[in-house]
């Protein structure tokens, strides 16, 4: 086995853990990793020079002092990376699932379904965003075939690079409090994130703004990321726990001062659970 390759298995097994060497040694044993101690307590070796490990020396009642080891700093970036491209990869697959699911299984109607139930094939709608998703694209077509003959915008930050091979998208550089349309232009603004806590009453205000007296607004968000779960027992629940955490370092939004935020705004505002998704509709803007 190539060195690369069996410092990442050994990476693997120290999330908030500590062990010494031959515990090390035994757990490879176990996943079917045979090592000579020769070379594991060598690879061991380099790992701390690399600050992948840290290690300390531990008295024993029995014996001399055994050296534990933990993950270093640099070693905490790299288990974090190889989770998001794990997590990349099952991005990618389940869009390219749900993209293949008979039309009569379409979990896009079922978010956006009661969304744009009312419109009537004209209307301009706005899809905000500041992440990558690999649904970012069905979610779009969706939403345009339920408009064929308005305006779709597609607004993200500069630094966030998407493109979408779709025809009449326009595309724009924005955030949530600074959308570069025109007031009262939108009927329906899609929001597959959150704003950061800080800009909860400033992008309420812009989302104000840009949509018509009409027009809604819905939010959706993994449910995970309004609710304080510790552990999360589903793979979803996981998936969008840890990719939060490592992205965004765990910022909380709690629901209930994101509903607070919106009622200053909107006459309006409702919710209600798909899947692990939370979907927060809010219509009938107040005047300001």
């Amino acid at each position: 086995m190539r060195t690369e390759d069996l410092k990442r298995i050994i990476l693997k097994m120290f999330r908030g853990n500590e062990f010494y060497g031959y515990e090390i040694n035994k757990k490879l044993s176990h996943a079917g990793v045979e090592v000579e101690l020769s070379r594991l307590y060598k690879v061991l070796n380099e790992m701390r020079k690399e600050d992948l490990l840290e290690s300390r020396w531990e008295k024993s009642q029995s014996g001399p002092k055994k050296r534990m080891y933990r993950l270093g700093g640099r070693g905490r970036e790299e288990l974090d990376r190889i989770l998001l491209d794990a997590i990349a990869t099952v991005h990618s697959f389940y869009g390219e699932y749900l993209q293949n699911l008979r039309p009569k299984v379409n979990v896009f109607g079922e978010i956006f379904g009661p969304i744009t139930e009312e419109l009537k094939g004209h209307e301009n709608i706005a899809y905000i965003t500041t992440k990558y998703f690999g649904t970012h694209e069905m979610l779009i077509s969706y939403l345009q075939a339920k408009a064929p003959q308005g305006r779709t915008y597609f607004v993200t930050p500069k630094s966030v690079a998407i493109e979408l091979n779709l025809d009449n998208l326009v595309s724009l550089d924005g955030t949530y409090d600074s959308i570069p349309l025109k007031d009262n232009l939108i009927d329906l603004l899609v929001t597959i994130d959150l704003p950061q806590r800080d800009l909860l009453n400033s992008a309420g205000r812009e989302w104000h703004r840009v949509i018509n007296e009409t027009g809604k607004i819905a939010i959706c968000t993994p449910a995970i990321l309004l609710q304080k779960y510790e552990d999360p027992l589903t793979i979803g629940d996981f998936v969008e726990k840890y990719e939060h955490e490592i992205i965004e370092k765990g910022i909380h939004i709690d629901k209930e001062i994101l509903l607070s935020q919106l009622k200053k705004f909107f006459q309006k505002v409702e919710e209600r659970q798909v899947v692990h998704m939370t979907i927060i509709v809010a219509s009938k803007p107040l005047p300001l």
